[in-house]
């Protein structure tokens, strides 16, 4: 931390690359940080943000002279890089993730999100399987090999690109969470974005994150991230922090889904495509986004009587741990999405009422959702702290220092969150925008 007139400035690089085009949201982590300030024992504490590059992590930018955190957001930014560092013939692949690693090693602290929790980790699946479809392998691959926990999904692949979904289209697993939610509606008629699921986390308290939090419980955004893994006798100091909640997502009947198959073959792919390039001239959008729009435009999809089985049930979801040499790096895991809405109420339900039923589409949809709060307030800031407390612990201030819990006034900035983010205008161009 830099300490500029008794001003402790906790200096936060935020990965910022988006390597297959699919969006991050990552910018609701300068929101959430930059400016935050707050004062403990007379001191002072404040966040900076700044957004990294690939080419800046190549050209060791990452250095802890300039920054004392790396964020890694989920979706496109860390499960996008999951996906792309699993590729560990390529040189600068392997450059990339040795720079990361040696940030970490000479004491930079690591926060990773959903998607930024399995880049650092290795993966283990259910029933020890071996990686065996295509993002099993990058995902495993993927990992920066600093961090002590692993990755668990029972089962991990593609829904578009499975290709034994004829038979077992299951075994998608938790990427049926994903990719495929159309607009959710509250009982007073509001039509909010509500991918994934907000889930009641068990929280540990024997922690300085949590352990001035007043509830046993509390409810966090997840949307696909998996469940973690520790080692029977690890070397380092890492604590678990929380845990899913005791009943699987599959065996609770609002969040409970069924595995849809695609039916649509290369012919759909292809009509799809050509969906593509029209949309795309229409909304006057990027033709690097004409394979993205290709996936979510596929179709015909059919519902099956398969149940998604994640086999979370009491696994650990957040981990803090210490990187076990005199630097003493700090890495925190959280496969769930603090930085997102939450909802109160509802169910999912199948979105089985459409003649072409496709991603864009979606699969599924919650209804029945409780009335929002004004201005969203309460729903959007819900767990903001957690994301402050999360870095400022990996920045190494101390246990009694970390920011307050506390909520947040929405300002200009969160308006304009909500606009394009939460509310769905009404557009397809919004909605495919928050898939």
């Amino acid at each position: 931390m830099k300490n500029n007139n008794q001003i402790h400035k906790i200096r936060v690089a935020i990965l910022a690359e988006e390597p297959m085009g699919w969006g991050s949201r990552k910018h609701y982590f300068p929101i959430i940080l930059d400016g935050y300030s707050w004062t403990k024992e007379g001191k002072t504490y404040t966040f900076s943000t700044k957004y990294l590059s690939d080419i800046d992590i190549l050209k060791c930018k990452l250095n802890t002279s300039d920054f004392d955190v790396l964020l890694v957001p989920g979706g496109g930014v860390g499960d996008g890089q999951s996906i792309m560092k699993g590729f560990t013939f390529l040189p600068k692949v392997r450059k990339w993730k040795k720079n990361i690693s040696k940030f970490i090693k000479d004491g930079g602290g690591y926060v990773g999100i959903c998607g930024g929790t399995a880049l650092i980790t290795g993966l283990k699946l259910g029933q020890n399987k071996k990686p065996h479809t295509f993002l099993e392998k990058q995902y495993d691959k993927s990992s920066l090999n600093v961090s002590c926990v692993f990755s668990y999904y029972k089962t991990f692949a593609f829904p578009l690109f499975y290709p034994f979904q004829r038979n077992h289209p299951e075994k998608i697993g938790a990427t049926a969470y994903v990719f495929s939610f159309a607009p959710g509606e509250t009982v007073d008629g509001s039509r909010i974005y509500t991918g994934g699921a907000p889930l009641d986390f068990q929280l540990c308290k024997d922690n300085p994150i949590f352990s001035d939090f007043p509830n046993e419980t509390d409810k966090i955004r997840w949307w696909g991230g998996p469940a973690l893994i520790l080692p029977k006798n690890p070397d380092r100091d890492i604590k678990i922090l929380a845990k899913y909640p005791a009943q699987d997502l599959s065996e609770k009947k609002q969040t409970k889904i069924y595995a849809w198959k695609y039916t649509g073959g290369l012919h759909g792919l292809f009509l799809a495509f050509l969906k593509s390039l029209r949309f795309i001239k229409k909304e006057k959008d990027s033709m690097k986004n004409v394979f993205l729009y290709t996936y979510y435009f596929a179709g015909n999809w059919e519902l099956t009587n398969k149940i998604i089985d994640l086999d979370y049930s009491n696994k650990p979801s957040i981990t803090a741990e210490i990187f076990p040499n005199e630097n003493s790096g700090r890495i925190l895991l959280c496969t769930s999405h603090p930085e997102y809405m939450i909802w109160w109420g509802g169910h999912i339900v199948e979105n089985n009422d459409n003649n072409f039923n496709c991603l864009g589409n979606g699969l599924h949809k919650w209804k029945d959702i409780n009335p929002l709060s004004k201005n969203v307030k309460d729903e959007l800031t819900h767990t903001w702290w957690m994301v402050r407390r999360f870095t400022a612990w990996a920045a190494k201030v101390p246990d009694n220092h970390l920011p307050p819990i506390e909520g947040n006034d929405i300002t200009d900035k969160e308006k304009t969150i909500i606009s394009n983010n939460i509310i769905w205008d009404g557009s397809f161009i919004n909605k495919i925008k928050n898939i």
